[in-house]
């Protein structure tokens, strides 16, 4: 048994190596990476980002959800509000894929790390991308 949990963690560690991590909990694979922090794009080039994003030799990355977002956030941090583990840890805006129910053809949210607070927000801002997922 100590043999294969073993050889588990080495896989996962070959796999999931320095561009990604998994949360165990939710079983979603987010993008870490230093391309997290680095660009910041509108609501439709954030969309296409993901889906065009080749890394771990995956290439299933989609925009996360508002809900999904929040799994990572540790409300008992702040600046970044992140859960440990994760290598980029900035505390900027990061899209969701969920648009505002008030007007979805032009808004969307949007949540911080800084404090892990949620608003909606024009579709045409520029905002970090951090892409997820399903393991």
């Amino acid at each position: 048994m100590k043999r294969l949990t073993f050889l588990t963690l080495l896989c996962s560690v070959v796999v999931f190596g320095a561009t990604s991590k998994i949360d165990e909990k939710t079983g979603l694979v987010w993008q870490d990476n230093g391309a997290v922090a680095a660009t910041s794009r509108s609501y439709v080039e954030a969309k296409a980002y993901c889906a065009a994003l080749e890394i771990d030799g995956f290439g299933d990355w989609r925009l996360p959800t508002l809900r999904e977002l929040y799994t990572i956030v540790d409300l008992k941090r702040d600046r970044p509000a992140l859960k440990s583990g994760f290598a980029v840890r900035s505390d900027a805006w990061f899209w969701s894929v969920t648009p505002y129910a008030g007007d979805p053809k032009r808004e969307a949210w949007q949540l911080s790390f800084a404090y892990g607070e949620a608003e909606h927000v024009r579709m045409d801002r520029e905002l970090y991308v951090r892409c997820v997922r399903s393991k």
